[in-house]
Parts: C-alpha cells; structure tokens; sequence
C-alpha cells in the first residue's frame, strides 16, 4: 500500500475540466457509445526514495504522461499496471492519463478481452481502480496455498474437508457506480447475505473482482471460482495471443488468494477459440496456480459446439431447460463410461420474474431509457426493456394490483423450480457441486437471488432446506409404460397421487456426513397430523447421495397434504395431493394417436380431444400440441395470470405434471372456430423478458355451448411427467377442474 492519488481531474474532450473522485467510471456524462479519449490530470510529489505509479486497473487503453511525456501505455480493463517514478524523485509533476474504452471502432468488444459485462449492459471506461505512490520493493505474495484443493475421483476436498459447491454467478453489474469495483460496504453485504442464503461460493463470470473482492470473501469463509473474461472472442490469432497475455497478466496477479478453488479460461467458446489455444491456456494457468480444479471452457463443446476436444480437471455443464426435462437432462449428463471427473454445473437454473416495472418506471435508469445516447443496444441480444417499460400498463401503474400479482406468483413459481431442480442435483452425486444464475437482476434478466435495488429476494427459511451442506430429497418412483411393443423411460409423481397406497422414498445428501434416523409426518390442509413415523438410524457418508427411507400411507380420502421430514441437521418439505379414482367415469375420450391410455366412458356427455382441433363440439376440452399453437416454455422467463375459477392458480406441484411447451395462437385458432364466438382467457402466459402475452388456456363460447382450449396437457408424456391419464393424477384432477366450466 501507498499514498493514494483520489482527487483528478478529468476532460471529455472539450477542454473542460471536472473534478472527480477515483476510482470513476464516465458513466452519463457523455453519450454512452463514446469511445475516448477522454483525459484524467492530478497533480502529486513523488517521493525521494523510488516509487512508482500503481493503477489498479483501467478500462481499456491506458496513456499515461508525467509532465507531457509519455511514459507507459497499457492495454487491457482487468490488470493493474506501475509506472516508474524515478526520473521525478522529489519533485512535483503533472500526470495525465489518456483513456479509451472498449467497444468502440478502436478496440471492439470480441477483439479484447472485454467479458460479458458487454453483453449485460455495454463497456465501461475510466479509472475504475485505487491510484497509489508506492515504494519500490513493496510487493504483493505471488503464489497462494496451491493444497488446499484435493481432488479426489469426483469429489473435492478443500482443507481436508469434504466439499460441495454451492455457487451463485456475479456478472459484476454494479449500476450505480457503472464499473465492477464496487465499494467495500456493498460487497459486504452481497457475501454476508449469499451467504446466508447457502452459497459457499461466488463465481465471478467472465470479469475479475478488485482485489478487495477475494479478502472480503476469505474474511467470511466463502470460496471463488475465477472465470477469465473470454467469451465469443475474435478468432484472430494476434487478437487471441494479445487476450492470452492479458489472460496471463491477470493470473499472475491473482493467484495467490488461495480461496480461488476453480479457474476456468472462458465461457461458451463454441466456435471461437482452437483446441490448440484453449489447451495452451489451461496447461498455462495449471502451471501458475498449481490449482488441480482447472478447465478450458465453462459450458464445454457438447453443449455449445465447436471442436468437441475440451481439457481440464472437471466436466462444466451449463443446463438451461424447462422444468420437466431437468432430471432427465442432468442423468443425460452424469459420466457413464468417462473418466471420474468432477461435474460442476457452472451456470444453470435461472428463473426469471416480473421485475418490480412500475417502480423502475417511476426511477427509469438509464439502463430502461429509450434514449441511444444513454442506453445503446450495443452487443447486447436482449433489449426488450426499453421497448415496453414506457408502454405496459404493468410498469405504467394503472394495473397495481395485475402487477402485484404476477411479481409474487412468479416469485413463488421460481422459488418451487429452484428446490425442485437442485433437489434433482442433489440426488445425483457424480455432480459435485453448482453455480445458481444469478446474484442480481440485470437488464437483460431477472433471475437474480436479489432485485433491481440489491435486495434479497427470498427468505433463509426458503432456500435452506435445497440450498445447505445437508438436503432431504425425494426419490422418483420408476414406472415405464409400455408403448408400441416395449417400454419406455417412465415415472409416478411424487405430488400427484391416486387414492391407496401413497408413497416415497427420501434420500438424503450430505457435504460432510450426517447420522440419524429419518423422521417424518404428513399433514393435511388444516394442518393436522393423519400420519408419522421414524426409520432406524444410520451413518451417511459424505458427499454420497443415500435413500433413508421409505414412506407408505393408505389415503382415501382426495385433498392437499403435506409431508415434513428430517434427518440429522436436514430439514424439507413438500406439498402433494391426492386424487380420487374414478374421476373419468364422466369422460369420452377422443383420442387417435393413443396417448391417454385409457378409453373413458362412450356413452359421457363430455368429451377430451386430444392433439388437434377438428371439428368443433360444444361440452369438450381440446388438448392442443400442434395446429393452433406455438412453441413457447412453460416454467422458464414466463409468469402467469388465473382467472377466477382457473385450475390449479400458483399449484405449481399440480402444474409441473401437466406444463405443456405451447401457448395458444388466436389467429390460427379463429379459423376452427364458429364465427359466432367468445374466447375468455383462464391462463395467461406473460413473458418476462419482452412481455409478449398468450393464453395457455380460454373458455371458448359459441351458440352451442362451452368448450376449453388449452396446451396443458393432462396426458403428462414431457420429460419425468407421468405417461397417460392411467398414470397422470394431476391430468384426471385437471380434467375434474375444467368439467365445471362445461356445460
């Protein structure tokens, strides 16, 4: 540490100074794609013992002059560089440092290595670092502890200890400062509650902390996974080798905070970057950390393409699916016949919400402005934000309550997927560990465990139970159908059961071993305890994924339950219902590619049409797949609105098994239709993202009678939802729902 330079001056160009404080970044003062130069002046005395100049980092290009001359020019927004004062011991000079940002027509933003904050709002430029006299023969330790990461077939030990990765992915966006380095009092807070909330880990995604960043986190006992800032880069060799050294640079620089357990080169390379490069790069940063948790590409080439050669010590997958698809996708994953390897899911389950637009509206920062000169679309692929934040009636306020609504019903959809998915991941114990997308919400998404202002989204209590060192899971009873002369992949719901036998199996994973005795009771709707019981003890070791029970309740009578359980430190719960028997004695079932699996009654007065539309009858519920629809996802970047009477209104458990992947197109709809016609939405689908809206589900009224239209599906078939309306409790519960619409 040095004499800190604060006070400087700076120029955009018109010859006018004005005073700021660095670390800065220009942010507003000039149009937001103006590349630079842009001038900072401070005045200093130099020492007369030899000093030099340390900048903690500036982004991009770097002029630096004493008294007119240049001295050093530095290339890159993530180093730190010196500038030798000896020439000056003594005296007083005059420092002018000439910055030109990325993304401009001098250094363009795949050209450099300029990360993904890029591509979540735009580039920076400025001095966005602490400036410092310092003494020549201060140096910084170059080399951390390289054993306290112990790899050992899948599993990772740090100090000795068993560990599992619990991450959450940072983007380093930081809006009201407009650069990544922010103050001490707000990384803080951000470790402390990640922290709180589970997480063990802060992965820094394609940009590098400022050094206070990593000593925070050491201070409160959190790891970091440091992803270099390389993703869709130039396929240049002089761009690449420029961005290697820069790579190198920073390595150098970072190496010794030993509670850097993961390294990864870049992100989602696809095409970008030759094997023969990203094997360099790994063998590079190998050699400098003697990290034993090293990879060359989080993401990796089977799920983003390009060359499929990849190298490394782990396998880093970053799975982005729908609800119903997330366990058969992770199994897809798990090594098989490959090296044991440790599988870290280095980005996955991001679940975006209704952000909170009529308080944004209300603020509208200049990353909403419509304006170019504030709010460029740049590099960015998403900018839907702009478009619609000035229009919606949800961000206008003249539908307060609608927008109360979809904030608390998407945040209670994402919170059901976050413990649905990491309680699969956790089931799974070839996977050591993940990174959650993400810390905060950005421009281009929302799926962050805390919002638009930094604060926290969900509670402890909520995210605990999936998110700790000990998680209870439930294990999927396996059914496979038979199908055309065989069977098929196929399982029960753990949430949806016919009335008889319920039943379960839980299991348990645990970071450093657990001993106990599964303990468990169901409730019903009125909280009252209709069964309990308690298995025999056992040790469970660590980071192994072990069933510790088997429940088993007779239940007649249909309606919501509850079933709580712990075992050691472990504590969850799950909803789940049960569903009478003999709810499709009412039903025929028009059917021609067979996929209920049942027949239904001939003679009923109410019909299901499955797959298309056909002719229109009254008294039907038509379970569109194909004509009149298009494809959209049902749990991902979605909230949804429910009618008055609507089926299963925020009953997530009821709708994973049900989740179709279509919304309803009411101009190719009206074509089937008789002209006489009212169509009223019951399920409405609202896109997060560019809030586009569709109907999953209307009430369709004609002369002749009432029908529903909808592309929930109560056959299941996608991904672990149960094969046919035989199997399906959730589908025959819908279908009792939508009769009382029918007349």
């Amino acid at each position: 540490m040095g004499e800190r330079i604060s006070n400087w001056q700076v120029d955009y160009g018109d010859g006018e100074g004005h005073d700021v404080q660095v670390p800065h970044a220009w942010r507003q003062d000039v149009d937001v794609r103006f590349e630079g130069p842009v001038r900072y002046t401070a005045a200093l005395k130099v020492p007369k013992e030899p000093s030099v100049l340390w900048f903690e980092g500036v982004s991009y290009e770097a002029v630096v002059k004493v008294d007119g001359r240049t001295v050093v020019t530095h290339r890159g927004t993530w180093d730190s560089f010196e500038v030798p004062l000896s020439d000056w011991a003594g005296k007083k000079i005059q420092v002018e440092v000439d910055v030109t940002k990325n993304g401009g027509e001098r250094f363009p933003v795949r050209e450099v290595a300029s990360g993904f904050l890029p591509y979540v709002f735009h580039t920076f430029g400025g001095i966005w670092g602490a400036v410092e006299v310092r003494r020549i023969g201060v140096v910084n330790q170059e080399t951390g502890d390289g054993g306290r990461v112990l790899v050992d077939g899948p599993q990772v030990y740090v100090d000795g200890e068993p560990f599992y990765i619990r991450g959450l992915l940072h983007w380093g966006w930081y809006p009201e400062i407009g650069h990544h380095n922010a103050p001490e009092e707000t990384i803080r807070r951000e470790v402390k509650e990640a922290k709180r909330l589970g997480f063990n880990l802060v992965k820094f995604c394609l940009w590098v902390p400022p050094h206070r960043y990593l000593e925070v986190l050491q201070e409160e006992g959190m790891e970091a996974w440091l992803e270099l800032p390389l993703w869709d880069p130039s396929s240049d060799p002089q761009k690449l080798e420029a961005m290697g050294e820069e790579i190198e640079r920073i390595v150098r620089q970072y190496r010794h905070y030993d509670n850097i357990i993961v390294w990864t080169v870049g992100c989602e390379l696809s095409q970008a970057t030759p094997p023969e490069f990203r094997q360099y790069m790994v063998q590079l940063v190998k050699n400098l950390t003697g990290s034993p948790l090293v990879k060359d590409n989080s993401g990796g080439a089977e799920m983003y393409g390009g060359d499929l050669r990849e190298f490394g010590d782990f396998y880093d997958y970053h799975p982005y699916c729908d609800t119903p698809f997330y366990p058969v996708v992770l199994d897809s994953l798990l090594p098989g016949a490959r090296g044991e390897d440790p599988i870290l899911l280095g980005e996955f389950n991001d679940i975006d919400v209704h952000r909170d637009l009529v308080h944004l509206s209300e603020e509208m920062p200049f990353w909403a402005s419509t304006m170019p000169e504030l709010n460029d679309q740049g590099v960015r692929w998403q900018h839907d934000l702009p478009t619609f934040i000035t229009r919606t009636p949800l961000a206008t306020g003249e539908e307060m309550d609608r927008h109360h609504r979809l904030m608390e019903s998407s945040r209670s959809k994402a919170l059901f997927i976050r413990k649905y998915v990491h309680e699969a991941v956790r089931a799974r114990d070839a996977i050591s560990g993940y990174v959650v997308t993400g810390i905060r919400d950005t421009p281009i998404s929302t799926a962050g465990f805390f919002d638009d202002w930094g604060n926290p989204r969900y509670g402890t209590d909520e995210c605990l139970p999936w998110n700790g060192p000990d998680v209870l899971f439930l294990i999927p009873t396996r059914r496979p159908p038979w199908i055309d002369g065989g069977n098929r992949p196929g399982w029960l719901d753990p949430f949806n059961h016919f009335a008889g036998q319920v039943f379960f199996k839980v299991g348990i994973h645990s970071e450093s071993g657990s001993e106990g005795g599964l303990v468990w009771r169901i409730l019903d709707s009125e909280g009252t305890v209709v069964s309990r019981g308690a298995e025999s003890g056992a040790f469970v070791e660590p980071l192994v994924s072990t069933q510790v029970g088997q429940i088993s309740w007779d239940c007649d009578m249909p309606g919501r339950y509850r079933l709580e359980a712990h075992f050691g430190r472990a504590r969850n719960a799950w909803n789940f219902h049960v569903v009478g028997k003999d709810e499709l004695k009412g039903w025929r079932i028009v059917d021609p590619k067979k996929i209920t699996g049942v027949e239904g009654s001939p003679e009923a007065k109410r019909f299901l049409q499955m797959g298309g539309l056909g002719d229109w009858a009254p008294n039907s519920v038509y379970a569109l797949d194909s004509e009149g629809t298009k494809p959209a996802p049902f749990w991902r970047e979605s909230a949804y609105e429910f009618s008055n009477g609507a089926p299963f209104k925020d009953d997530w458990e009821r709708l994973l098994a049900v989740s179709g992947d279509r919304v309803l197109n009411l101009a190719d709809l009206a074509q089937f239709l008789p002209k006489t016609t009212t169509i009223e939405t019951l399920v409405n689908r609202v896109d997060v993202r560019t809030y586009e809206e569709a109907p999953i589900m209307v009430k369709v009224t004609t002369g002749g009678g009432t029908g529903i239209v909808t592309t929930l599906r109560p056959q299941g078939g996608l991904g672990i939802q149960p094969f046919g309306l035989n199997r399906n409790a959730a589908g025959v519960a819908l279908l009792r729902h939508l009769s009382e619409f029918l007349s």
